[in-house]
């Protein structure tokens, strides 16, 4: 893949999930939960998060490097990131209610 295809690729997919984690903050902050998954990612000691982190931009250049297309690559982070701001949400729900029900 040409280098600069695989920046923008990386560029997109490393600015639409930054996009989903201030999308994640602010909506728990407007309905009024704890960013529980943001706590407990920053309670990690820091070896274990710059791991965490390391993995996640590995994960994320790999499939930036995969990608058969720029259309196809950028679809699949916007569609990544979409699905995961669901589930952080879907999750922050479940987690309410739990503790709202116990």
């Amino acid at each position: 893949m040409n280098p600069a295809k695989f920046a923008l690729l990386l560029g997109v997919g490393l600015l639409a999930f930054l996009f989903v984690s201030v999308l994640y903050v602010v909506w728990t902050r407007i309905v009024g939960l704890d960013p529980t998954v943001a706590q407990r990612f920053d309670d990690l000691p820091n070896p274990v998060g710059g791991a965490l982190a390391a993995v996640s931009g590995v994960v994320l250049g790999s499939v930036s490097i995969a990608a058969p297309t720029v259309e196809f690559g950028v679809a699949a982070m916007v569609l990544l990131a979409a699905s995961t701001f669901a589930s952080l949400l879907l999750f922050e729900l479940f987690q309410q209610r739990s503790r709202i029900g116990a």
